[in-house]
């Protein structure tokens, strides 16, 4: 079966979550709870988004809340990469001296910080779309309004 584009986006973001969630970020305890939470919740979505993928037809609600969770999972994508790119040299000075891994810390700080709230905004929008979803109970309404199968005896 084809990947569409809805869960495309998905896989890869689990992956890096996942990735996150390894020995090389074990230091940032908020970070890391914060990721274990995302790659989870995402999971989740993606698991919807593969349920809507086999319906023919899909509500105006139904693929706007797909939309977003796109729009969302691109967003998460882009603050996992750019938090890789800052932080992923943390363990470059692992040999290296106390005060160079001190200054290293330091130096990364205002950046982990940075990047400990977009998550917790990431956080924050993953909740609601969840919500939204079953609020408006989009997996409901869309398994009732799928095919129908045809007597046939008629």
């Amino acid at each position: 079966m084809a990947t569409s584009a809805a869960t495309g986006v998905m896989n890869p973001l689990i992956g890096k979550l996942t990735a996150l969630m390894g020995e090389e970020y074990k230091k940032l305890k908020g970070v890391r709870k914060g990721v274990a939470f995302l790659r989870d919740e995402l999971s989740a979505m993606n698991a919807a988004l593969e349920k809507l993928e086999l319906m023919e037809k899909l509500e105006p609600g139904t693929k706007d809340w797909r939309d977003h969770v796109r729009e969302m999972s691109y967003d998460m994508e882009n603050c996992i990469d750019d938090f890789m790119q800052d932080i992923g040299g943390a363990d470059a000075n692992a040999g290296a001296g106390f005060m160079k891994r001190m200054s290293r810390r330091l130096k990364t700080l205002r950046v982990r910080h940075r990047i400990a709230g977009r998550i917790e905004d990431l956080k924050a929008l993953a909740v609601e779309a969840n919500e939204r979803r079953l609020r408006y109970k989009i997996d409901d309404c869309n398994t009732s309004c799928g095919s129908v199968d045809i007597d046939p005896r008629i």
